[in-house]
């Protein structure tokens, strides 16, 4: 009497089942989704990258506030700019925005 459930079975587990239309369903979801994202990171770097920089340009050479007021108004532009351009990357049906 053998059991199906048996060890060295040659059924595979029903986890282990994974056709290739799911994984290109999959990949093609990724694929959509990726852009949306992509954004936030962008953003997140463009914020804070500029005022970080200019903070610590303030502290090396002494002339607090100034260089974080620059960074920020850089980041500021930066982040404006970014989400322009990955915006109007998604309008026109670009699968990914540029760098």
């Amino acid at each position: 009497m053998e059991h199906d459930d048996a060890p060295g079975s040659s059924e595979p587990e029903p986890s282990d089942r994974t056709t290739k239309g799911d994984l290109d369903a999959w990949r093609s979801a990724l694929r959509e989704v990726m852009p949306y994202l992509d954004l936030g990171w962008r953003l997140a770097f463009a914020l804070v990258a500029p005022p970080v920089a200019g903070y610590w340009a303030d502290a090396r050479w002494g002339t607090t506030p100034w260089l974080l007021l620059v960074g920020a108004a850089l980041g500021v532009a930066a982040a404006g700019l970014t989400l322009t351009r990955v915006s109007r990357d998604l309008a026109s049906g670009q699968s990914s925005p540029r760098s």
